[in-house]
């Protein structure tokens, strides 16, 4: 599952990415985005009309989307869940915390285990959308602070590392 805040004209969307399903702010969207090529290009599928868009990469995690065929719009698109995590690991060395209200739906470390970067640590269910938030760094849990079935706020402390 990927999360993205994408920015057009000032407008922002919360976008979520969890195999063929996409969602807008919420509401169910039925596109696909297919590369055609290694430089950028791809297609933008969105019900039976077809566009061509170019992606470029501004930064780590920020992209900037050009629609050809009349339409110049750009747009930064960036993941919300990476940089959470990194931003998480620069103010709160040694947490994860939840990057969004939501319902814990599976914990699957335990206090004294020992995890690597990118691990699966706690899913999180908002939305009726399940993020699977994974560890910022390796390390040892020192505590989970929740447990399945919990309701957490945004920047909740989810999992401390030692």
């Amino acid at each position: 599952m990927s999360l993205y805040t994408v920015t057009i004209e000032n407008r922002i969307y919360q976008v979520n990415i969890s195999g063929d399903h996409c969602t807008v702010n919420g509401e169910e969207v039925g596109a696909k985005v297919l590369p055609l090529n290694r430089n950028g290009l791809h297609m933008l599928l969105h019900g039976k009309k077809a566009y061509e868009v170019f992606l470029s990469n501004q930064e780590a995690d920020t992209y900037q989307m050009l629609m050809l065929g009349g339409k110049r719009i750009i747009t930064q698109i960036s993941s919300r869940v990476k940089k959470h995590l990194k931003a998480s690991e620069d103010c709160h060395t040694g947490f994860l915390t939840a990057p969004m209200h939501g319902l814990v739906v599976d914990v699957p470390v335990d206090e004294g285990n020992m995890v690597e970067k990118g691990q699966t640590l706690v899913v999180l269910e908002s939305m009726k959308m399940q993020m699977q938030l994974r560890s910022p760094r390796p390390g040892k849990v020192v505590k989970v602070a929740i447990q399945p079935g919990s309701q957490v706020e945004k920047g909740a402390c989810l999992v401390q590392f030692e």
